[in-house]
């Protein structure tokens, strides 16, 4: 079994929402801030290969938000895990299996890609999909809490 990270770019978040009630003396010190309270974080996927199987463990941001959207979280890098995939040799037909932790944008947003006619679609085609019930029904009427957290443009039905 190999296992590899994939590095997919950073992208910002707000802090406040990040450590909830943790006080911002704490955590500042090792992920600050910037001017607008946003911290830095890294987006990675997880490629799992075994046998015959390429599995890969979370998909990143994706580059299908609009200039609004994209102007809230500064994504930076190839948000996808395509590119760091073409470095190793894999096309997107090649993975088998699409772990989502769960099915925040962060995590799925890369797992489906416009095609042609502006339609969502598997990124990877060959691929079973996998998350979990409990999971897919928060995405589909999420809490006020977490609704900023769920996209439409990240999810395929």
């Amino acid at each position: 079994m190999q296992l590899t990270l994939l590095p997919t770019g950073t992208f910002k978040l707000d802090g406040g929402a990040m450590f909830g009630i943790v006080p911002k003396r704490m955590w500042n010190k090792a992920n600050p801030a910037d001017e607008n309270n946003l911290c830095t974080w890294a987006l990675r996927c997880l490629l799992i290969e075994t046998g015959d199987r390429k599995i890969l463990v979370d998909c990143s941001i994706g580059d299908k938000q609009e200039a609004k959207w994209r102007s809230f979280f500064e994504p930076v890098g190839p948000v996808s895990p395509l590119p760091s995939l073409t470095e190793r040799g894999i096309s997107p037909e090649e993975i088998t299996d699409v772990f989502l932790t769960h099915l925040h944008f962060d995590h799925c947003g890369g797992g489906v890609s416009l095609d042609k006619n502006g339609k969502l679609v598997p990124t990877f085609p060959n691929a079973t999909y996998w998350s979990n019930e409990p999971q897919w029904a928060t995405a589909m009427n999420p809490n006020e809490k977490e609704k900023a957290s769920f996209l439409k443009k990240t999810l395929c039905r």
